[in-house]
């Protein structure tokens, strides 16, 4: 009997190591066919192999990926999950909803949507190339002009999807495609030398004249003629509506959407109800901080601070050196709440002035794998005089410390997890990521950072503004809500006009994507919850966020899955 017992468990011991070994053999795969696919990802983590090129946006690309994700879930569906550890079936989570994600992205075809778009599109290429890309050596040179001299292909392609995107109706609504002709214009109005393309480039004259004649030669070519064909044919036939469901088969485009940044099949109707509720909830908050702060609403105490001249700043130089403030004591705080820091700090960084008007108040880069280039806490410097300065501390603490930069570099920092994991996990949906960020800003308030009650509204307002993603998100793209309808709300919600603007043309854009932010942020709550019930006086808030951050971005099923939450 004895003998049997063991033999039984010698058998389903040598079952999971050969399924572990399956999979990372199957993970590593992907990851690397996924890398050569996508070579600006692999730019992005500091991976120079495919540095010469640039994604391939036709058909035959959208048939390798296609095919490539088939395969992929074809190989999985002939694993056991019950003969996986932990790590592997994580792996293996992460992978499924990545393929998963894609096909239905290829299916419907959100490529026509796209590839005109201020935010991702085909005209936005060269400002990532050129943010990411080191050409300090001449291996590297020789390669970023590869990369740029691939333009005109990538960019055909782009001209390509645009038409079918016009001849089938699934085009992007009229002031995204008007923002995304507004950057092309801002790009070829600059002479070669100041292109962006320079960026990455030394001090050596010889080379400078090299990549400004490629600029001149290859570049802008290439992008005028996209620019020509968004100016004349897609721009007039634009839509004067704004939400995917008015498009053809745009319901499903967008329950597609969801489903891919949330990883989870969320009812628009629901997600638009749990906006309301946590709204209002929020707007108590902020009425007695106001109260304490001498005012009868948020509303009134933010016009009195701004009509006092007290809520902006006078510098872009002086924003750079508050963010810069705020991380460092974030940094110092950050042991008492956190078992493991990344190896390093963050930078803080401007947003650079050519494409400033379209980005977002701050957004975090994180580190290459070899510490080459650090995680960059970038923060807008744009149309300064309406930047709120209270909202300031919350945006850094999400972006920077104890936000995206410790989620993202412990990640990375993480030794024997599968590359898929350390660097692709948000191919697999944003709501871990997004709603880290967002709980961050509440646990900064814990950590004793918001300097005062302003401070504190402006973290209020922050979260308020996300519960009102949930509204204006779904009313934009189900219910029929108008642009000025959904700038108003977030105005509600403590935005000024400028941020709610250049928010709701993201929304429009980027279909589904806001909703991440408290749908993740509300499963981290119920995590931390069920965990200090399980564990009663013996919880620990340091060790909860260390399991939080070891886990690492999953699908929200798994990660409820790890929790035992639902």
């Amino acid at each position: 009997m004895a003998r049997v017992r063991w033999g039984s468990c010698d058998a389903r011991e040598g079952i999971s190591v050969m399924a572990s070994q399956q999979v990372r053999d199957l993970v590593d795969h992907y990851w690397e066919g996924l890398l050569e696919r996508d070579p600006l990802m692999g730019t992005f983590i500091g991976d120079e192999r495919y540095d010469d090129r640039l994604p391939d946006l036709g058909a035959d690309g959208r048939a390798a990926e296609e095919t490539a994700c088939r395969q992929a879930l074809e190989a999985l569906a002939g694993i056991d999950p019950d003969t996986l550890d932990d790590s592997d079936r994580a792996d293996v989570d992460v992978m499924r909803a990545i393929c998963e994600r894609s096909l239905a992205r290829i299916e419907q075809r959100i490529d026509r949507f796209e590839v005109v778009n201020h935010m991702h599109g085909a005209g936005t290429m060269l400002a990532q190339v050129a943010s990411l890309q080191r050409a300090d050596t001449p291996d590297r040179v020789d390669r970023y002009e590869a990369r740029l001299r691939a333009f005109p292909t990538m960019l055909d392609a782009a001209i390509e999807i645009a038409r079918e995107a016009v001849a089938t109706g699934v085009v992007t609504p009229r002031i995204v495609a008007e923002r995304a002709l507004a950057q092309l214009d801002r790009i070829l109005a600059l002479a070669p030398e100041d292109s962006p393309a320079m960026l990455p480039l030394g001090d050596d004259a010889v080379v400078k004249e090299r990549i400004a004649a490629t600029v001149r030669e290859v570049l802008y070519p290439a992008h005028a003629r996209f620019r020509d064909v968004v100016r004349e044919e897609y721009l007039p036939a634009s839509t004067q509506t704004i939400g995917m469901s008015a498009l053809p088969g745009g319901a499903e485009m967008y329950a597609a959407e969801v489903l891919g940044w949330t990883s989870l099949d969320l009812d628009p109707k629901t997600v638009h109800e749990l906006g309301v509720e946590r709204f209002e909830q929020i707007q108590t908050e902020r009425d007695v901080v106001a109260a304490e702060l001498g005012f009868p609403t948020p509303a009134a105490a933010i016009a009195d601070r701004t009509a006092r001249g007290e809520n902006t700043l006078p510098s872009p130089e002086a924003l750079v050196a508050m963010a810069e403030d705020q991380v460092r004591r974030s940094w110092e705080i950050a042991p008492s709440f956190f078992g493991r820091l990344p190896r390093a700090n963050c930078q803080v960084r401007r947003v650079e002035e050519f494409r400033e008007a379209d980005e977002p108040f701050a957004f975090y880069n994180p580190p290459t794998e070899d510490g080459s280039r650090p995680g960059i806490y970038y923060i807008n410097a744009y149309d300064l005089s309406d930047r709120a300065l209270h909202h300031v501390a919350s945006v850094t603490y999400h972006e920077a410390n104890p936000g995206h930069h410790f989620q993202i570099a412990l990640e990375q920092e993480t030794a024997g997890r599968s590359a898929l994991r350390r660097f692709g996990g948000a191919f697999a949906g944003s709501a871990y990521c997004e709603g880290w960020g967002l709980y961050s800003e509440r646990l900064a308030d814990e950590m004793g950072l918001y300097l005062d009650g302003w401070e504190r509204l402006g973290m209020l307002d922050n979260q308020a503004h996300r519960a009102a993603r949930l509204i204006t998100d779904t009313g934009i793209h189900m219910l029929g809500w108008t642009r000025e309808a959904s700038i108003a709300k977030l105005e509600d919600a403590g935005q000024t006009h400028t941020d709610a603007a250049i928010e709701v043309d993201r929304y429009i854009g980027m279909p589904g994507q806001a909703l991440c932010y408290m749908v993740g942020m509300i499963e981290i709550e119920k995590a931390r919850e069920a965990t200090r019930e399980r564990e009663g006086a013996a919880f620990s808030l340091r060790e909860f966020h260390d399991r939080v951050l070891a886990i690492g971005q999953l699908p929200l099923p798994s990660f409820r899955r790890a929790f035992g939450t639902s």
